[in-house]
């Protein structure tokens, strides 16, 4: 849509919209949940959400448990076929910070010729965004004293 729509644009979006969305949730009960978690065992999952809904939201119990059969129908892992082609290619990538146990920031591709001012300030906003990321994954940012990235 935008001509001059560059990946620290992007990110810097990116990030204002998940600090307004986990500010906004302050005060609601959340239960929290990933894609990983609910492809790694999707019926276990749905059941782990709904029962937390439940005990810790107050939200009434649903009248039947959903069944193997109905999680199948609405949860397709082969959709996820991309994802084999996409961590292979990452894997290409150096890292550049691990945080916590699970959480490897890699290099990326720009755009921008390396050691210029426009690929210092897009590496800066991309390390902000992926230390949030991995903030996010590990429940950090849903903190109440969690300090939130600048955006400059």
């Amino acid at each position: 849509r935008e001509d001059d729509f560059d990946l620290e644009h992007g990110l810097r979006i990116w990030i204002a919209y998940n600090m307004r969305a986990v500010q906004n949730m302050k005060g609601t009960c959340q239960v929290l949940s990933s894609n990983e978690a609910i492809l790694a065992n999707p019926l276990k999952e749905v059941h782990r959400i709904a029962d937390e809904l439940t005990t810790k939201c107050h939200v009434p119990a649903p009248p039947n448990k959903l069944t193997q059969q109905v999680v199948d129908s609405f949860i397709d892992p082969k959709l996820q076929h991309n994802k084999q082609k996409r961590e292979a290619e990452l894997a290409k990538h150096e890292i550049l910070v691990t945080r916590g146990d699970k959480c490897e920031i890699r290099d990326y591709d720009s755009n921008y010729e390396a050691g210029s001012t426009h690929r210092e300030r897009e590496t800066k906003m991309y390390l902000k965004a992926m230390n949030l990321f991995c903030d996010l994954n590990s429940g950090e940012a849903f903190k109440e004293d969690y300090e939130w990235p600048s955006l400059r």
